[in-house]
């Protein structure tokens, strides 16, 4: 088992690539033989049924599990070939309203009493939650998570962002922190408009476990609910993030064919 067995996905806005990254981390741990939970928490911008292609497959939902349904009838099998991935989709902000009224407690401590069920069933080997944009949900369960991983794109007010979200975050209890660089653009780097990785992680305090390269394809596929090939950029990225969040060494770009022969060039 992985020495981080519960990842907190977040960033201070919406658009850097969080619940891909939640996407693609569960796909990879489960194709490592991992029993995986991925939970979306995101009320106002849920998407991760969406790109499992498992929209309206639900019967139960995350707003169930606060309300203290069973935990294993809301997770859901999306994907055959991957049983080992199973899926609480979010509710819709009306229920969290409607609950919040019901039960006289805040969004946030409604939100923070359903992870803590989760957490305590601890049915699976790998839990996984993608927050929204901001940061509000994200501080609520911080201190549940052994491992926050913070989602940035290459800007530079992106980075800035992610420190902020670090901070904000290390205040609410969060434990280690980590950084994905989405949408990595080599060419850009080439042409001297976009930061390389170095400068990047130089102007942030955040260890950075992974860089996701940018893939045209990838918004197309996220449309159709179906996930980047097993030999695509993307997911042998994400495959080894999961495997650095493992404890092992992997060296940028590994597996990536042309990119991994143009390392220093990222750099």
């Amino acid at each position: 088992m992985p020495t981080y067995n519960r990842l907190l996905i977040a960033s201070s806005k919406g658009g850097v690539g969080k619940s891909t990254t939640a996407l693609g981390l569960s796909v990879a741990f489960a194709k490592l033989g991992k029993r995986v939970l991925l939970v979306d928490l995101d009320v106002t911008s849920r998407s991760l049924d969406m790109l499992l292609g498992a929209e309206g497959d639900t019967i139960s939902d995350f707003g169930d599990v606060i309300d203290g349904g069973n935990i294993s009838s809301a997770a859901i099998t999306p994907i055959d070939s991957l049983p080992l991935l199973k899926l609480i989709s979010a509710c819709n902000m009306d229920r969290l309203v409607s609950l919040a009224d019901e039960q006289k407690q805040s969004h946030e401590e409604l939100i923070r009493a359903g992870v803590e069920r989760i957490v305590a069933d601890g049915d699976y080997d790998i839990l996984v939650c993608d927050t929204g944009g901001g940061l509000d949900f994200a501080c609520a369960v911080a201190d549940l998570f052994n491992m926050t991983v913070i989602t940035s794109e290459q800007g530079k007010t992106s980075i800035r962002g992610a420190e902020y979200a670090a901070s904000r975050l290390m205040a609410k209890g969060a434990k280690v922190m980590r950084l994905v660089i989405c949408a990595f653009d080599l060419g850009a780097v080439k042409k001297e408009n976009r930061a390389g990785i170095i400068e990047m992680i130089d102007s942030s305090s955040l260890v950075c476990v992974g860089v996701v390269p940018f893939d045209e394809k990838l918004q197309g596929l996220q449309d159709r609910g179906k996930l980047p090939a097993e030999k695509s950029t993307t997911a042998i990225a994400y495959k080894n993030i999961a495997t650095r969040i493992s404890g092992y060494d992997v060296k940028l770009f590994e597996g990536m064919g042309k990119l991994s022969k143009r390392r220093e060039l990222a750099l």
